[in-house]
């Protein structure tokens, strides 16, 4: 046995420690409660940002799918699209060319060739002997058919029925040209060329020549219209020209003619430009054995005022008929406005006489009370015909020396005693837009310049070709002056023959470029 005291110690001191103890154990279990709170709210953490990272990877990668598979539908659309206009480019071509293939019965002929300046006075080209072969292989010559080309320039088109800028049709003298090239005559420059001017030719590297069969009939109908201010010297004198006998020699030797063509005439030394504005049966007929009937328009300035004039008629038959009815409305406002009106009052000492004075010098009266606001007033001015007032467009103006005071829709609600009104007033009515007005403007629209091109022509019609400037225009100079020895009746040496010389000299291979010229016309 313990002592009695060590056994006290020991009693006395156990509950503390057991306390301490205890409260040692809530504390270990509390941090380690904490400490594994904090692991777990990290790992929760830790795991959320995870989980976002995944499902932004997933997102990017799907929305990287959607844009590869977008654009590779995108490549497979358009590759499809290509080749759509593929197919239909080359059925296009497929058929154009059995359709010319159809109309020229089977042969076909297509070049591009450098264009020359050639001073003939027709529409015939010198083409390269190489032509002559393609076409005699198809059997071309042996049908016994005009033959006939489509020229265009590589910004027009190839074929077609009217003749754009830049495309005519053509026959053909001889096929005598340098290989790769083509000679052009002046006529069918200027169909290529239209208003850019026959120079512009020297920039072009290559012309495309297409044999295209032109129909043939036996009467044909062709309507020139004379380009700008026509045949009128300065646009005032008219030119007198045997006019029929100008046109049998210009044509004279020419093989085509297409809707769209410019035909240069000569007359005392100038040129004049007509226009193919209609032909008939065909848009571009062969000139060979057909009765040509000529029609000549008007110029396109005297069509440009003609148009302007029927214009300016429909503008005042319009304004006419507004005006007509503009003043029906106003008469039935005016009997509605009449009928608004209160009773006439007696006179008195609190009325008003009111005397109107119209423009036209007429006047108007009528009795008003005092009490009676300004909107009474212009009802019956309005209610009045003779006014010939439209709503809110006039004024009533109070004037004697030193005053002038103008009444209007502002003094509607205000009476007649505030305004001042003595028991006789005087007042004048004033439009603000009147009719007069309203026909100048009509009169000044009407004779304002016209901005239609054909009206503000940018060059005159006849012109006279300076000398020199380019071997276009020498050559054009050059059939120029055989034209007008040909209208004149003057002696002319024709191209082939300068070339040629007399037949009778010609021996063996030197008849060969006779007969292909044979051949061709």
């Amino acid at each position: 046995l313990k002592p009695f005291w060590l056994r006290s110690a020991v009693l006395s001191t156990r509950p503390s420690q057991i306390s301490n103890k205890i409260q040692f154990d809530e504390a270990a279990e509390r941090q380690a409660l904490a400490i594994s709170g904090g692991m777990d709210f990290d790992l929760a953490s830790k795991h959320k940002k995870e989980v976002e990272q995944r499902r932004r990877d997933a997102k990017r990668k799907l929305d990287q799918q959607r844009r590869d598979e977008a654009q590779q539908a995108a490549m497979e659309q358009e590759q499809r699209a290509r080749e759509e206009v593929r197919l239909r480019e080359a059925e296009e071509a497929r058929l154009k060319a059995e359709q010319e293939a159809r109309l020229n019965e089977g042969v076909r002929y297509i070049a591009w060739l450098r264009p020359y300046p050639s001073a003939r006075t027709d529409d015939k080209l010198e083409l390269p002997p190489s032509a002559l072969d393609e076409l005699e292989k198809q059997g071309a010559l042996e049908k016994g058919t005009l033959l006939t080309f489509a020229v265009s320039l590589p910004s027009g088109p190839s074929s077609g029925s009217h003749a754009a800028p830049g495309h005519t049709h053509a026959g053909v003298a001889e096929f005598t040209a340098e290989e790769g090239s083509v000679g052009v005559p002046p006529r069918v420059a200027l169909c290529l060329t239209k208003g850019a001017g026959l120079e512009t030719l020297g920039a072009v590297s290559q012309v495309e020549v297409r044999y295209f069969r032109l129909p043939r009939s036996t009467k044909s109908r062709v309507k020139f219209q004379p380009r700008g201010e026509g045949f009128h010297a300065g646009g005032m004198n008219a030119v007198r020209m045997d006019l029929e006998h100008i046109l049998q020699e210009s044509l004279r030797g020419h093989t085509a003619l297409t809707e769209g063509d410019w035909l240069p005439i000569r007359h005392d030394g100038y040129t004049y430009e007509l226009v193919v504005k209609e032909l008939e049966p065909e848009p571009h007929l062969a000139l060979l054995d057909t009765d040509l009937t000529v029609e000549v328009l008007p110029s396109e300035q005297t069509e440009a005022e003609l148009r302007a004039e029927e214009e300016r008629k429909a503008r005042e038959a319009a304004a006419a008929r507004e005006a007509e009815e503009r003043e029906r409305l106003r008469l039935e406002r005016a009997k509605l406005k009449a009928a608004s009106l209160a009773p006439e009052p007696a006179p008195g000492p609190d009325v008003v006489q009111l005397m109107l004075r119209l423009p036209s010098g007429s006047r108007l009266s009528r009795r008003f009370s005092k009490a009676t606001t300004f909107d009474q007033v212009l009802t019956w001015v309005e209610s009045e015909p003779d006014s010939l007032v439209q709503p809110e467009e006039f004024r009533l103006v109070q004037k004697w020396p030193g005053h002038c005071r103008e009444l209007g829709p502002a003094e509607a609600g205000d009476a007649l005693s505030k305004l001042g009104f003595a028991r006789q007033e005087a007042l004048f009515l004033q439009h603000l837009t009147g009719n007069g007005a309203e026909a100048v403007e009509a009169t000044e629209v009407a004779e304002a310049p016209s901005d239609n091109p054909m009206v503000n022509l940018a060059q005159a019609s006849a012109s006279v070709k300076a000398p020199g400037g380019g071997e276009w225009s020498a050559a054009e100079e050059r059939a120029h002056e055989a034209l007008d020895a040909r209208i004149d009746g003057r002696p002319e040496t024709p191209t082939a023959a300068i070339k040629e010389g007399n037949l009778e000299q010609l021996k063996g291979t030197e008849l060969v470029g006779v007969f292909e010229r044979l051949v061709a016309l």
